[in-house]
């Protein structure tokens, strides 16, 4: 199969299912809470995200850039034929269906590796102290960790399109928490994340397909919307992220010659339902409370 095959009859697949969630709406505040401050907490509630500079160490990012390069250069020989998606020991990795022409190794053609956070340094992460008590006042006490994904924005790459992360999780409540760490700095050069704040508190929209010849498998965009309000985050390395899963949010193209790395977590309150079938990207893991046990 062809790249240009694989390409259409993904894309079809995808789109025939995602707008299923349109029209769903989710609560918009918390309003006791433990352990954020009450400016994290307002900034949730208005905007949809809260932003903590300096959560992890750069030596830490490091780590978990080289990590992955590694998982990617075990999982596929840069010679095979071309393939969207790989798998290798659990974990999946997602080519960039427009990868640069200036590539020397295989993550220079990669676009997202999944099913990181069931071991390693990546498993260490989600149990921090410090994090889960932050999603337990959004939450609750009893918290999965549902999905991970090392995000490779390669010099040349595309950004994602306007979306709502809650458009791809059929789940029976909401909300879920998306976890963003920065393994690099982001600017607007590079393809940093762009918001738009307050944007958690409608309801879920279409998603049309990203008509964008080549674009990555899973790209869908939100086009019934006035987006002047958008905000560019412009983190350092070790910032981290926490956004409602009905945020809207994009990211630029990168224009630069550096490439711009990032690994996201998403959590749900356990018990959640996924639906019939779960996407082949989640892996279910107690991290707190009664599903520990």
């Amino acid at each position: 199969m062809t790249r240009e095959d694989q390409d259409k009859s993904s894309k079809e697949e995808f789109i025939s299912r995602i707008n299923k969630q349109k029209g769903r709406t989710s609560a918009q505040s918390i309003e006791e809470t433990q352990y954020l401050s009450q400016t994290q907490k307002k900034s949730w509630n208005e905007k949809g995200f809260i932003l903590i500079p300096n959560f992890y160490p750069e030596d830490k990012c490091v780590e978990v850039n080289q990590k992955v390069v590694a998982i990617v250069r075990s999982m596929v020989n840069s010679s095979e034929e071309f393939n969207h998606a790989y798998i290798d020991q659990g974990h999946i990795g997602m080519r960039e269906m427009k990868p640069s022409k200036k590539t020397e190794n295989i993550e220079d053609e990669m676009s997202k590796v999944f099913r990181l956070h069931h071991q390693g340094i990546f498993n260490e992460f989600i149990k921090r102290e410090d994090l889960l008590n932050m999603l337990e006042d959004i939450l609750g006490e009893n918290i999965d960790c549902f999905l991970s994904q090392f995000i490779f924005k390669n010099p040349g790459a595309w950004g994602q399109p306007w979306h709502q992360d809650s458009s791809y999780f059929p789940f029976d409540r909401a909300p879920q928490v998306g976890v963003w760490l920065a393994t690099s700095p982001a600017t607007k050069k590079n393809g940093c994340l762009v918001v738009l704040p307050g944007s958690h508190r409608e309801p879920i929209h279409e998603h049309l397909p990203d008509d964008r010849p080549g674009s990555n498998y899973g790209y869908t965009e939100i086009k019934d919307h006035d987006f002047k309000k958008q905000m560019p985050l412009l983190l350092q390395t070790g910032d981290l992220l926490l956004f409602h899963s009905f945020l809207m949010h994009k990211s630029y193209d990168n224009k630069s010659n550096n490439r711009r790395t990032a690994m996201v977590y998403h959590f749900a309150e356990t018990g959640t339902s996924f639906g019939e079938l779960d996407s082949p990207t989640n892996q279910w893991i107690s991290v707190r409370g009664k599903g520990l046990s």
